[in-house]
């Protein structure tokens, strides 16, 4: 137990849901349990859930601290989904800087931690407080897409193309990010692209740059059981993700339609996005049976789970990514993975628990992904093996576990 008095920032906070949202609420939560005086700063969105579940919670040592944008600039940029959500991320941060500030004159914080949005580019507005232990992440953001798979970004490759050559000018440029590398006493990336990226930065120290070592599965995942499949013939597929070109959703269609015709599968697809109206045309482009193909979009995350339930393995292939929360939540339902052996997935998943698999060109990728389709397919026994190894590692990944070795690597040494 610590009484440090923590003051964490996490403009994505709001319980019971996964990713950024979910990330920054179980920090809040976590530490506070562990005994820390925790302040959390975050932003107006998911206000009511978080009021009605911290009246719960019985955490006296837990405040929230809920910074609001004047002029209703909340109601009107505050969209996720949206490139708006760009511009109210920085005026946010920006009245963020100047209500920790005050913050920490008011109580005299120990560590200043950043924890949403996991971006490294913008840096956080935590560098302005002085006399505190400064953390910044886990974060990502410095992965670039492989240029082997131009083809499957379609006409949105020379928009990533930029987005690459803008991240490294922000990380090179960055004043921010500039200032957060200056003064934190540590930053956490979430993969090897982030992390060396973050080292080539001229005020990078020696040691002061480390890869995450622990994920966790969303707290409610905590005290499920192992349910073995039962045997059948079907292979269940499930993929899960916002419909960006980014997902790779084509390049994992693409691969299906390798599959032999006697290998027996079915993939069902969670997620809305852009791309969702491109569906119906990669079927048809890669001659797809409609019948193996189900499209449910966006669904509740309660409903996400059902599918968890039912699916005997996740189709996990991002072109770019941070690291990939459905991978967790996959493996703690005993789903073992197909995943490309890129970005977040590198240190995310174990062999013991996916097939990995690692791209040399865009055929041969693809290929790869359909022959682990059909192994996993043919050979429950593997199948079997790899779905009760991903639920042991992920009940050994629980938020407990994370924040503890955290705490001990980060806050108290």
């Amino acid at each position: 137990m610590s009484n440090k008095k923590v003051l964490l920032s996490a403009y994505a906070c709001v319980p019971f849901k996964g990713s950024e949202e979910g990330r920054g609420w179980n920090w809040a939560v976590g530490l506070a349990k562990m005994g820390y005086e925790v302040w959390c700063m975050t932003n107006v969105d998911g206000r009511a859930k978080i009021e009605a579940e911290h009246a719960k919670l019985g955490l006296p040592n837990l405040h929230f601290e809920f910074v609001e944008l004047a002029f209703d600039l909340d109601a009107r940029l505050f969209d996720p989904s949206a490139k708006s959500i760009y511009l109210h991320y920085y005026l946010w941060k920006r009245k963020g800087t100047r209500r920790a500030v005050a913050l920490h004159k008011a109580h005299n914080f120990d560590i200043a931690h950043h924890i949403t949005y996991g971006s490294v580019q913008q840096g956080t507005c935590l560098y302005k407080l002085d006399n505190c232990k400064i953390i910044f992440g886990p974060v990502g953001g410095g992965q670039m897409a492989l240029p082997i798979f131009e083809t499957y970004f379609e006409n949105h490759w020379k928009i990533e193309v930029i987005r690459g050559f803008i991240s490294k000018m922000l990380v090179r440029y960055s004043g921010s990010l500039g200032q957060t590398i200056k003064k934190a006493a540590h930053i956490i990336a979430t993969n090897p692209e982030t992390k060396a990226l973050l080292e080539t930065h001229k005020y990078a120290r020696l040691g002061q740059c480390h890869l995450s070592k622990i994920y966790a599965i969303p707290k409610e995942y905590d005290n499920l059981e192992f349910i073995p499949k039962e045997p059948h013939q079907e292979l269940r597929i499930i993929w899960i993700g916002r419909l960006l070109p980014r997902k790779g959703l084509n390049l994992s269609l693409h691969a299906l339609s390798l599959v032999p015709e006697n290998i027996p599968y079915s993939i069902t697809i969670v997620g809305g996005g852009q791309n969702k109206e491109s569906i119906g045309e990669w079927m048809e482009t890669y001659n797809l049976n409609p019948s193996k193909v189900n499209v449910l979009g966006q669904i509740p995350f309660t409903q996400v789970a059902e599918e968890y339930r039912k699916a005997d393995i996740m189709l996990f292939c991002s072109l770019r990514d941070t690291s990939g929360t459905q991978i967790m939540e996959a493996m703690a339902y005993g789903v073992p993975l197909i995943v490309l052996n890129i970005s977040g997935a590198i240190n995310l998943v174990p062999e013991s628990c996916a097939i990995k698999i690692d791209p040399v060109t865009a055929e041969q990728t693809v290929q790869d992904i359909a022959n682990a389709v059909t192994l996993f397919q043919t050979n429950p026994k593997l199948r079997n093996e790899k779905a009760l190894n991903a639920y042991n590692h992920a009940m050994n990944s629980k938020w407990e576990r994370r924040i503890a070795y955290f705490t001990s690597e980060y806050y108290e040494k």
